[in-house]
């Protein structure tokens, strides 16, 4: 699921970040509200759904019934207020590819495939459903034996897209598209190295602009640690450029870029390793304003008081560094400095050493999923650690894809708040840890879900302004929107 009314969102985290950075001292305290919560909703075959979020006085949802493809309205009690079926979409040979809110209206993204020719098209539509606009982003023309891939992308204001097709080693089509003006803003074919692999590719993103950003990795090993760079390939309608960030005093473990629209500059966040890649031994900050060949660059280790503190054990010389940790969220400042978002999972296969399948006798093979602490650094423009906090939780779930683990993100105008349920099972409890602006926090129940058939996916919760999000719960192949107010 993916966020909409991103202009009121976006005002909302700037405000936040002013206030983050002047280094609001109050404590962190409960914005808990009130908890509303939807009928049930039976999926069915239902191919698939999306959260648009609110557009006038109702919250949409977007439903792929496999063979038709239906908008519904719920009003602020979350009861169903109308239903309409999207009868401009052709049933037979679409593939959705991405369904997003505007201020007032809301686009679906579709790719279409007949006798041999794949295009990728926009309906736009008005907050009742009906449609206003469709345009043609890419034809790809007759392709029978490499059939376009597409994937989209969206910037911070989810204004602008790229359609990135990958289908055809080492060429990568990319077409970038104003969704509030319906026009193609540039069309180009990028040309990627003859080593190139999905695994070299770190980041891939866009500015409000139409900005295009992709980072790839080279030479991340201890071998060849004099020679390891990011190279950052930067399109624009009018020219291309190459730029290169040397990193020869660490090893990357995980990393993420995002573009910061305010300062205009490129940023990225991410885990170092001094010697093994599987343990991070501190964290990097890295800044590159388009048009400079000079990227900033600033690591910062670990101490062992935060290492303790999420291994939950003393540190010995030969435990130093974090294990099991990605990087989840790079979220940017208004100073121009980034805050980091760290969780440790892991994920163990039981049942077979290899391979996937039954044993002989039956047995079958088991997934077991762990999503345990966060680790939050904060950074001031200069990359130097303005606090760290270690945010507690524990999550284990089999054989779910870790559907209700992990954590969501709110962004009130004066805190964070990260919602999560602190068991993955059918009658469990929920809770938030409210983070201040200068790193304090305080751990709240947010609700319990006895007796109420829910399951709450957290990770894919959309945020709806600044005092509302919008939770899914799936139980027994039943939708409920959980209305969260703050």
């Amino acid at each position: 699921m993916k966020n909409s009314q991103i202009a009121r969102q976006t005002a909302v985290c700037r405000l936040f970040f002013l206030l983050f950075c002047l280094g609001c001292a109050a404590p962190a305290a409960s914005g808990q509200g009130n908890v509303i919560i939807s009928e049930p909703i039976a999926l069915r075959n239902d191919y698939g759904y999306e959260l648009i979020g609110r557009l006038k006085d109702r919250i949409l949802l977007f439903r792929d019934k496999y063979d038709e493809f239906e908008i519904q309205a719920f009003d602020n009690q979350m009861r169903m207020s109308w239903n309409r079926k999207l009868e401009d979409l052709d049933k037979n040979g679409i593939q959705i590819l991405a369904v997003v809110g505007g201020r007032n209206d809301f686009s679906v993204v579709y790719k279409f495939r007949r006798r041999g020719v794949t295009t990728v098209r926009v309906h736009k539509y008005d907050p009742g459903a009906n449609l206003i606009d469709t345009m043609t982003v890419k034809n790809y023309g007759e392709r029978i034996f490499s059939p376009p891939a597409v994937d989209i992308l969206f910037s911070e204001d989810k204004n602008c897209l790229v359609a990135v097709n990958n289908a055809e080693r080492p060429r990568m089509e990319t077409t970038c598209f104003m969704l509030d003006k319906m026009q193609v803003l540039w069309d180009k074919t990028v040309l990627l190295e003859d080593n190139y692999f999905d695994s070299n590719i770190k980041a891939i993103t866009l500015s409000n602009a139409g900005d295009f950003f992709l980072v790839t990795e080279r030479n991340n090993r201890k071998a060849k640690i004099e020679e390891h760079e990011f190279q950052i390939l930067h399109v624009q309608a009018a020219s291309e450029r190459i730029t290169r960030a040397p990193l020869p005093d660490f090893l990357t473990h995980d990393v993420k870029f995002a573009y910061d629209n305010l300062n205009r500059q490129l940023v990225g966040a991410g885990l170092y390793a001094d010697k093994n890649r599987e343990r991070a031994n501190g964290i990097f900050y890295l800044k590159l304003t388009p048009g400079s060949q000079t990227p900033f660059l600033r690591s910062e280790a670990f101490t062992d008081k935060v290492i303790s503190i999420l291994r939950r054990k003393d540190v010995e010389e030969d435990t130093k560094g974090i294990t099991d940790a990605d990087i989840r969220q790079v979220i940017l400042r208004r100073d121009g400095g980034a805050l980091i978002v760290a969780e440790r999972h892991h994920e163990i296969q039981r049942g077979t050493a290899a391979g996937r399948g039954f044993w002989r006798d039956g047995m079958r093979i088991v997934m077991d999923f762990y999503y345990d602490d966060l680790l939050l650094v904060a950074l001031h423009p200069t990359g130097e650690p303005h606090w760290t906090t270690v945010l507690h939780k524990k999550q284990y779930s089999q054989d779910d894809e870790a559907t209700f683990s992990s954590y969501f993100m709110f962004m009130s105008p004066e805190r964070l708040h990260f919602m999560f349920n602190d068991e993955i099972k059918y009658e469990n409890t929920c809770s938030e840890y409210v983070v201040s602006p200068v790193g304090e926090f305080d751990r709240n129940s947010l609700m319990n879900t006895f007796g109420q058939n829910l399951r709450l996916r957290f990770r894919d919760a959309l945020q709806l302004n600044g005092s509302e999000c919008l939770v899914p719960s799936e139980f027994r192949n039943k939708l409920r929107l959980v209305l969260l107010r703050f």
